[in-house]
């Protein structure tokens, strides 16, 4: 996501945000029962920011009171004022701007506890003017909370880490016990509290802590967890910061979990509201990771042959015809044959990761290990990815490194300053929206790592896409002057952001270096957006970058031919990048819809919506997707895209992330269905002769004519041509020109493999004779290499189809099924429709289910 203008911190957190960094601190860090001098820091900066800037001349008070024994919740204050009492007891002292304080002499005196059997558990704030018309709190809106500890709680103490180097997140251990690690440098005391003893504060779950390479990783060890069942827990970090864990497989959050309906993720673990406020809580069952996979090697196209969907969870299915961004997991699961259908190879999430909130596009991430509970359980996503395997079609996840929303462990841990500098104040680079990760910190990069290696071997994804490579170099190469007073740089500016980053290269190889070790075949794909020299770099790592072919795209499905340029989806034609290094698009989630361009441009002869505008539009768009998916390199289609969907998704302030209609209705219409059967043909012939679009094929393009365009692939003996009238209303006739040769060549006896719908091209010796804004493609001499057949072969091997079960006749000796992407299948399992590779006794044939 390149840019994310302002309004979308108003997107993102469409529903309730949770609380920022931390609120308060205390002198001592780790408040017990009977201390003394106690002094409450409140960081105004922090929270809501309800006294943000309050200035030092006006009073502050501290609404208080205690949890203790007798409270019958976590929301049940003792010894509490009356709301608006300014007793100068409850006045803070103004320390510097943003930070006040307030000091207790001892606990019981200050709040008047005389039950010698009552015992403070924690102490609770609301900050206030003293008219009390701005208040401080949690950023929900919570209340502030300050856990007590018995007398006898010790320190953490050092101890090593069992088994070897310290593991972050919980580790099973052999014997049924559970090993759980945080990484919290520069902290002296951090405490468990879980579930399997009702959330007792007690020295037994204080941590130890090892030192690694200058990192402290806090852990310790509970026996008899690995039962298969739920078991919640968080950390109290130096007695003032509740956290959740920032490895945590599966997020409870006190805000947004009562708003999922109970058919998107059934028996959700009930939030411990009783107990607890106000923070994140991880879960864990050694049983709620077991998956039966069907799929358990799979194996996709080559990168450069990647046909990338593009899909958001929330708008891909739900309420048809309205925009409820009700779409889940297993709705979209339901639509895998229409994808495998449309012919893409791949599959590309916007972030699952757990975000703020229910609704969101997942920009705004918080926790790295966890799939967002809004589309689904844990479950649902892996028979997702299952079921994409089995159907030959890759899932890539799109990872945000460059920045994290309020809830993430280490943002609320720290108060963003050196030396465990986790975030800076301010982004040194254009675009940053959230808060933004110092990816200096030498733990950023074992989180990244991490990360990438749990969702390839635990989900079994294929790949990444990484959003804002720019930001993601080291905060000192943008050339940006740093206040390390504030941990914050001053105005970054685009040219600076833009320009060649060698840090930028280094980051993303080391991350690939690394995941390659997991799965040497990992799809690797950067939002660069850079320059060519950047992105050259990275290509000779192996890895691809997006190359964004929208502004020329809409142009040309608007009929401005002459500004329409199309050349770059090429790669070599981009800047001159290498061969087969980009994923171009059209359009993408951060740029407007390509139809929607179309439809509304005032000045054109495609918009409107009349029945003969809507053909004559979505001719077009056909043969833009032509001009896309020919050209040899990766390519990434937009969901809906191949429906003309035109629903703006933007807005004054830039990108509307908003839900969506859920336009499956179109397909009903004869042209938008019409649009969409382009596709799936263009699609199928990459599949089918993937060959044709390899680099050692010859290929010639012209992608920029205003009157003629075409595509010439070479290989051996097959040749392949793709013809293009850009014109809205004129015909012509058009003729490509050999790759090698560099003469026109004669259509004439070449097979026509695929035309715009409801066209009739006709060839003769001087072209394609083509109407306006249509297309056409003629192969020869090509071939698949496997064997077509529509019914069981008269000649043996025979076999027979019954619901989906493929049984060969006779004596065999080895039977196999494969996709056409080459993913070995149970030969016992019913088919789903499309395509599959039949080897019986080494023959092969291909058969359509």
């Amino acid at each position: 996501m390149k840019k994310i203008l302002s309004t979308l911190v108003a997107l993102m957190c469409l529903a309730v945000m949770p609380a920022a960094s931390q609120t308060v601190t205390t002198t001592p860090a780790t408040v017990t029962r009977s201390a003394t001098g106690i002094v409450i820091t409140f960081h105004a900066d922090g929270g809501n920011k309800g006294l943000m800037g309050v200035a030092s001349s006006t009073p502050v008070y501290a609404h208080t009171g205690v949890i203790t024994s007798l409270s019958k919740s976590v929301s049940d204050w003792k010894y509490a004022p009356t709301w608006g009492d300014n007793d100068a007891k409850y006045r803070l002292t103004y320390v510097k701007a943003n930070t006040w304080s307030l000091t207790i002499p001892d606990v019981r005196t200050y709040y008047g506890i005389t039950d010698p059997t009552e015992t403070v558990e924690k102490l609770m704030f609301v900050f206030r003017t003293a008219d009390g018309s701005r208040e401080g709190k949690t950023a929900t809106g919570g209340d502030i909370t300050v856990e007590i500890f018995p007398d006898n709680f010790p320190s953490s103490k050092t101890a090593a880490y069992p088994g070897g180097s310290p593991e972050m997140g919980p580790k099973k251990n052999a014997d049924g016990s559970v090993t759980f690690c945080l990484g919290a440098p520069g902290k002296s005391n951090v405490l468990l509290v879980g579930s399997w003893n009702d959330y007792a504060v007690t020295p037994s779950q204080v941590m130890d802590y090892q030192d690694v390479d200058g990192i402290r990783y806090f852990h310790t060890t509970v026996a008899s967890l690995a039962d298969g069942k739920d078991h919640m827990y968080y950390y109290i970090v130096d007695g003032s910061t509740q956290v959740g864990d920032p490895y945590g497989r599966l997020i409870l959050d006190p805000w947004n979990d009562g708003l999922i309906p109970s058919d998107v993720f059934p028996d959700t673990p009930a939030y411990p509201s009783a107990k607890i406020a106000n923070v994140p809580v991880a879960v864990y069952n050694s049983a709620r990771e077991d998956y039966d996979w069907n799929v358990t090697s799979f194996k996709g196209v080559k990168q450069s042959d990647l046909i990338i969907y593009e899909l958001l969870l929330r708008d891909f299915t739900g309420t048809e015809g309205q925009a409820k961004g009700d779409g889940t997991v297993a709705k979209a699961m339901e639509k895998l044959d229409y994808l495998k259908e449309l012919g893409v190879n791949a599959i590309e999430l916007l972030p699952i990761t757990e975000f703020s909130g229910n609704n969101s596009w997942g920009y705004n991430p918080n926790f790295y290990f966890a799939p967002d509970k809004a589309y689904g359980t844990p479950e649902a996503y892996k028979a997702f990815i299952d079921g994409a395997h089995e159907r030959g079609m890759a899932v890539i996840l799109d990872m945000v490194f460059n920045q994290s929303d309020s809830q993430h462990p280490w943002y609320n841990m720290y108060r963003q300053t050196a030396p465990e500098r986790f975030f800076n104040g301010s982004a040194p680079h254009s675009y940053n929206v959230f808060n933004d990760w110092n990816q200096d910190y030498k733990l950023m990069f074992r989180q990244w790592c991490d990360a990438l290696d749990y969702w390839l071997t635990e989900y079994k994804v294929d790949g990444f896409r990484f959003d804002l490579v720019k930001g993601l170099g080291d905060s000192d190469s943008y050339g940006i002057a740093y206040d390390a007073a504030t941990n914050t740089y001053a105005t970054p500016n685009e040219t600076a952001t833009n320009e060649y980053n060698a840090t930028r290269v280094a980051r993303m190889k080391a991350l690939r270096d690394h995941i390659i070790l997991t799965r040497p075949d990992v799809y690797f794909i950067n939002e660069d957006l850079a320059g060519a020299q950047e992105e050259t770099e990275m290509a000779e790592d192996g890895e691809i970058n997006w190359a964004n072919v929208n502004n020329a795209s809409c142009k040309y499905a608007m009929g401005v031919v002459k500004e329409a340029p199309l050349d770059r989806f090429y790669a070599p034609l981009d800047g001159n990048r290498p061969w087969g290094s980009t994923v171009s698009y059209s359009e993408s989630h951060d740029e407007e819809r390509v139809a929607y361009m179309a439809a509304n441009d005032k000045n054109s002869l495609v918009s409107g919506n009349t029945n003969s505008k809507i053909n004559t539009r979505c001719l077009r768009l056909g043969s833009l997707a032509a001009q896309m998916l020919l050209s040899p390199g990766a390519h990434m289609i937009w969901q809906f895209e191949e429906l003309a969907v035109k629903e703006s998704t933007k807005n004054a302030g830039g990108n509307n992330t908003s839900p969506k209609i859920v336009p499956w209705s179109y397909l009903n219409n004869k042209n938008y269905k019409g649009l969409h059967d382009t596709y799936a043909d263009l699609c199928h012939i990459r599949s089918e002769y993937a060959y044709m679009f390899d680099k050692d094929a010859s290929c010639r393009l012209d992608l920029n004519s205003v009157t003629a365009r075409y595509i010439s692939l070479v290989s051996g003996t097959s040749e392949l041509y793709l013809v293009v009238n850009p014109a809205v209303t004129s015909t012509a006739e058009v003729m490509p020109v050999h790759p090698v040769t560099g003469a026109a060549v004669d259509l004439s006896g070449y097979e026509l493999l695929a035309a715009s719908y409801n066209t009739t091209p006709t060839v003769s010796g001087k072209g394609v004779n083509l109407p306006g804004g249509t297309f056409a493609v003629y192969g020869k001499e090509l071939k698949s290499g496997i064997s077509d057949i529509t019914t069981a072969p008269a000649a043996t091997p025979q076999f027979d189809v019954t619901d989906g079960i493929v049984t060969p006749r006779g004596d065999y000796g080895t039977f196999t099924i494969h996709t056409l992407t080459g993913t070995s299948l149970p030969v016992d399992t019913p088919l789903v429709p499309g395509l599959y590779i039949i080897t019986i006794d080494g023959k092969s044939m291909k058969l359509k289910i």
